[in-house]
């Protein structure tokens, strides 16, 4: 039980090390990935609105305790300080969307879902700061790898839960959703002194890392506002081509009723 506390649950002492493409990154990027194919061909199987509701309240809930937990850890081991919370894309996510789903918001659906496809695809390909202080498979990390995973299955969920579609005409929504997440990453960097969203440097990323701030924004929003209207796209699709009209789900719905 210490062996496994010391080298999987509390802090390491070990040299900083992004481990992208690592055997560490590769086997939980590849699990997750399966777990969301499996659990959207479930869904895409049964096509029952009623099911898909329940199913990502629980997966709502269970990021929400992910998040918390990752709050109370860093807090139990380095003291109470606000930055334990921290305000970056992902992290904002992670809180916003429970609340969202918990409370039924479905009119704030289409300015967080793309977000939320977009964060987590990014991190399970690209994990650039998961790995970075736990040297490999550590607690913490599996949070990580975990709750962006939860970020991209419950924002296709959401289409199956309810009657709402993602709608390519709509692509500024999501725009405004970054910009709010924006706008408060950069309050809480300068508050914190923290680097949260690039709002003071890119240093660690590919290419951009070079450029000094503000100028490398010249070409990530671009290309944020580009990715935007292509996942908002792609979204439009699948929830197109797997769902179509709305009568199987209300017949699913009302068999459960009955």
């Amino acid at each position: 039980m210490n062996y496994f506390y010391e080298n999987y649950f509390a802090p390491q002492n070990v040299a900083p090390d992004n481990k992208i493409f690592s055997p560490e990154h590769v086997l939980l990027s590849s699990l997750i990935a399966l777990g969301i194919a499996f659990v959207m061909h479930w869904q895409i199987i049964r096509k029952d609105r009623g099911f898909s509701r329940r199913l990502v309240v629980v997966l709502a809930a269970v990021m929400l305790g992910l998040e918390i937990f990752r709050i109370g850890w860093h807090t139990y081991y380095y003291g109470l300080d606000l930055r334990n919370i921290r305000f970056d894309w992902c992290n904002q996510i992670c809180l916003a969307l429970p609340v969202i789903v918990l409370f039924n918001l479905k009119g704030a659906y289409p300015y967080v879902d793309i977000l939320a496809i977009m964060g987590g695809l990014a991190v399970l390909i690209y994990p650039l700061w998961v790995f970075y202080d736990y040297g490999g498979i550590h607690v913490m990390a599996i949070q990580s790898m975990i709750s962006h995973g939860l970020m991209v299955l419950i924002a296709l969920t959401l289409p199956f839960s309810s009657d709402y579609r993602p709608e390519a005409r709509y692509f500024y929504k999501p725009v405004i959703g970054l910009i709010i997440i924006a706008a408060v990453a950069l309050v809480m960097s300068r508050l914190l002194g923290e680097n949260y969203l690039l709002m003071r440097d890119a240093k660690g990323l590919p290419v951009i890392g070079d450029i000094p701030f503000p100028w490398y924004w010249l070409v990530v929003a671009p290309l944020f506002l580009g990715v935007i209207r292509l996942v908002t796209k792609g979204a439009e699709r699948f929830s197109q081509h797997f769902l179509g009209d709305d009568e199987a789900l209300v017949e699913a719905e009302e068999q459960v009723s009955c």
